[in-house]
């Protein structure tokens, strides 16, 4: 699912930009972020209050059309997000890998200033894919990796500075059914990136 919507998006991105002239404009753009996940959730600690991951990796990536309607201020159109959590080390476990969660939704994002800086807010919903790691304990794996999917929330906060972007998002914990139990999974981002623009605002 997530090469083929990662290739949907940059064929779009592609056509888009090599079907520009120089006397039209298309009002799309997309943005590329990398920065750090904070886990959230039930999923990510044990019983005794123990963290099974304490940090990770986030990854974004946007295709957004501005709406002449609102001066271009508002966008929407697909977004894709993924973390990468680091399996923490506990007593009588020798590995514990890789959690992964990721979010192929829709988005919306509002421009507070049509200029080339600006704050603004976003909000995207669709489909969330949690992944738990694998467990072994002396080499041997004793609890294989499982996937669930459910209904997926993020909004997001950020500041755009003439396509220099820091933001804040929160992927909303939701409840998955793995390993027979129901948990909460999400995490807090923080990343920094750039927005690409085909057109002047």
């Amino acid at each position: 699912m997530k090469k083929t919507f990662l290739k949907l998006m940059f064929v779009a991105a592609t056509f888009l930009a090599t079907t520009m002239t120089a006397n039209a404009q298309i009002p799309i753009s997309f943005s590329g972020l990398l920065g750090y996940a904070s886990p959230q959730g039930g999923y990510f600690k044990t019983d005794d209050g123990q963290k099974l991951s304490k940090f990770g990796l986030n990854f974004d990536f946007d295709l957004l059309y501005h709406l002449d309607q609102f001066d271009y201020k508002l966008g929407v159109g697909v977004t894709y997000n993924a973390s990468i959590l680091f399996g923490a080390d506990l007593d009588g476990f020798s590995k514990i890998g890789l959690y992964g969660l990721s979010h192929y939704a829709v988005k919306g994002q509002w421009r507070f200033f049509n200029t080339k800086v600006s704050p603004y807010g976003a909000l995207s919903l669709g489909l969330n894919q949690f992944s738990t790691p694998e467990i072994s304990i002396n080499d041997e794996v004793v609890v294989e990796s499982q996937k669930a999917y459910g209904f997926g929330i993020r909004p997001e906060v950020g500041v755009d500075l003439a396509g220099f972007l820091i933001s804040v998002g929160y992927v909303v914990p939701m409840k998955y059914s793995v390993y027979d139990t129901k948990e909460t999974a999400g995490c807090l981002q923080f990343s920094i990136g750039g927005r690409f623009s085909l057109f002047d605002r």
